[in-house]
């Protein structure tokens, strides 16, 4: 499980570094990879396993494709710097950072990776093509900030904090996110197990006298669950009293606005957010 955490705040230092045009070997604060063997010929069969260790691993902050989930997009980031400097920041780590060097990562298994990421960003993701400012006052006219907060101290706490979203998730993310909320979850970055766990989940609890109701998981331990349900009650439940504890897929505590909004508006919105984050 600590290597599952080190590995994703590997793949988020990644990206978030991704965003900085300047090579890895030119930076002081970067530690040089250990000696390795020559990165080999790239294949369908090393691009798929590296897809399935991303997906076990750094998925948890980037999402299977790379597009963001809690952490930033890194779609198109091995295109930019090349497959040394991916390699890189996955083994050499970042002084001063969160990132640790992955020594423990054997040279094949570092390369796979790279494979994948270097395989991200072909397709295009999106672009914001919408008018940010009206993107704003649909955000204000829809009290979105109920929920959602952008800066500190400036909204609610009941869905993600918005404040880098636009660094986090991608154009095409946004826009599902808009009109079907219930996919494409971000993975819980606060529950211990959180590279198990998908956040903003609604789960079902049924206690062992019939009782039920619908919440969001916000905190768990060996003995105990809390919930958040609809309207925001926190509900604590003992394991030992439940009878069962489904999560609900495709739904959403988020409205959709597929029906809400026009397409016009929805591209407008998703242009303000993604506006946000970007002096980050």
């Amino acid at each position: 499980m600590i290597a599952t955490r080190w590995l994703c705040a590997a793949a988020l230092i990644l990206g978030a570094l991704a965003w900085s045009a300047t090579p890895v070997r030119g930076q002081a604060n970067v530690a040089a990879p250990p000696p390795h063997s020559p990165h080999p010929k790239a294949s369908p069969e090393s691009i798929a396993a590296g897809k399935d260790i991303f997906a076990g691993t750094c998925a948890v902050c980037h999402g299977v494709d790379g597009s963001g989930s809690n952490g930033p997009n890194i779609r198109g980031v091995g295109a930019q710097m090349g497959p040394e400097w991916v390699y890189a920041r996955i083994r050499g780590g970042v002084i001063g950072t969160g990132m640790p060097s992955f020594t423990s990562l054997d040279d094949a298994t570092v390369w796979k990776i790279v494979d994948y990421v270097m395989s991200l960003g072909h397709e295009d993701a999106g672009v914001a093509t919408g008018n940010p400012q009206k993107g704003k006052e649909i955000y204000d006219a829809n009290k979105c900030a109920t929920c959602h907060s952008v800066g500190a101290g400036e909204g609610g706490n009941f869905g993600p904090d918005l404040s880098h979203i636009g660094v986090q998730r991608s154009v095409a993310s946004l826009a599902t996110a808009m009109t079907d909320p219930g996919s494409n979850l971000p993975l819980d970055m606060n529950l211990q197990e959180r590279a198990t766990y998908a956040a903003y989940v609604v789960y079902r609890v049924v206690t062992n006298d019939g009782r039920s109701f619908e919440g969001m998981r916000v905190n768990e331990d060996s003995f105990t669950m809390q919930l958040r349900d609809f309207v925001g009650n926190l509900h604590s439940v003992q394991k030992f009293d439940v009878k069962s504890v489904e999560p609900e897929p495709g739904k959403s505590f988020m409205p959709s606005y597929k029906d809400k909004l026009t397409p016009a508006q929805i591209n407008d919105l998703v242009a303000y957010l993604s506006s946000l984050g970007e002096a980050r």
